[in-house]
């Protein structure tokens, strides 16, 4: 097809393209598609929309993965051919509220974008000023950051020119919208301690300090990160963590007392004392004093005494068995 165009029709564009952008208007679309993102659902939503359709893009509440969203355009022959005839804006401010029931918005637009005479064009939508989005041959990213406190984004593919032919106004665009996530993960730290007192201790996140906030969470680079905690008051206990992209992890670590631990397995026939009081059966973990000890087995007349010094911040573990061996000369 043959492109036209004239210079008159140039000169209008400029002008609606120079006065149109923050100014609060009224209009009809003649659809309105409603797309919802979230960092769980991490891909496109397609949608087929006409050159007077407009999309609301829903958000969740907790943007802290998003750093934008991205909107694929295919774009028909019929639009291509005609540069400049057709573009996409975004508005603030929009009433009522998106949804697939309404087609009378007003609102004040903050950016337009012509659709490139290409098959296929990307736009980056910012979402936060410390976003990594970036222009480049296929990809348009907008300007502006729109004001999100509804929780969407209000999208307006418009014509923009005159004179265009029938097929151009009647042709259909197939769109995807997904959201651009941060390349973080989130991490919720659960400490458990002993007692309901509240001990101080230090949080080490691969070997460097890091003061978390009041839910104890904090944004890490995805990959695999070592968590220390260290107290005075209990040992330190390390634990390995891996963190997903846009994705929340609880790592949970229950700090131990000091005082020394013992723990004793034997068989069943075995009695066992610790400094002379019997202990019934496999006795599970339990603390002891710092210092020496007497452990004494009993299997019928058989007796074995053991001694063990108690050290703070040590767990020892007592098994006893009975074997027998038989070789061949």
């Amino acid at each position: 097809m043959k492109r036209v165009f004239c210079a008159g029709c140039f000169f209008s564009l400029l002008f609606f393209m120079s006065t149109a952008v923050c100014q609060a208007e009224s209009f009809r679309t003649h659809k309105t598609h409603i797309v919802s993102l979230s960092a769980e659902n991490q891909k496109e939503q397609s949608l087929q929309t006409g050159i007077n359709d407009s999309i609301g893009v829903f958000l969740p509440d907790d943007l802290m993965f998003f750093e934008g969203i991205e909107v694929k355009v295919q774009i028909p022959p019929a639009v291509a051919n005609w540069r400049d005839s057709v573009a996409l804006a975004a508005y603030d401010g929009v009433a009522p509220v998106p949804s697939a029931s309404k087609i009378d918005y007003s609102g004040k637009r903050i950016y337009i974008q012509p659709l490139p005479s290409k098959v296929n064009w990307i736009m980056q939508i910012p979402l936060r000023y410390d976003n990594s989005l970036k222009d480049g041959p296929y990809v348009t990213k907008m300007n502006v950051i729109p004001e999100i406190s509804g929780h969407f984004v209000f999208l307006r593919f418009m014509p923009v020119m005159k004179g265009v032919p029938e097929e151009t106004l009647e042709s259909v665009l197939s769109v995807s919208v997904k959201p651009v996530l941060i390349d973080k993960g989130r991490l919720v730290l659960s400490v458990k301690t002993p007692s309901s007192a509240k001990t101080p201790f230090v949080v080490l996140i691969d070997d460097k300090v890091t003061e978390l906030p009041a839910d104890n969470s904090i944004l890490l680079d995805t990959g695999v990160h070592n968590v220390c905690i260290q107290s005075d008051e209990y040992r330190n206990e390390v634990s390995s963590v891996y963190i997903d992209r846009a994705r929340t992890t609880v790592c949970e670590i229950s700090l131990k007392s000091l005082m020394p631990t013992v723990s004793i397995s034997v068989p069943d026939n075995v009695d066992m004392f610790f400094d002379d009081q019997k202990i019934d059966g496999t006795a599970a973990e339990f603390e002891v004093s710092e210092g020496e000890h007497r452990l004494r087995f009993l299997m019928g007349s058989y007796e074995i005494i053991r001694s063990l010094n108690a050290e703070k911040g040590k767990s020892y573990s007592v098994n006893l068995s009975v074997d027998l061996e038989i070789t061949e000369e």
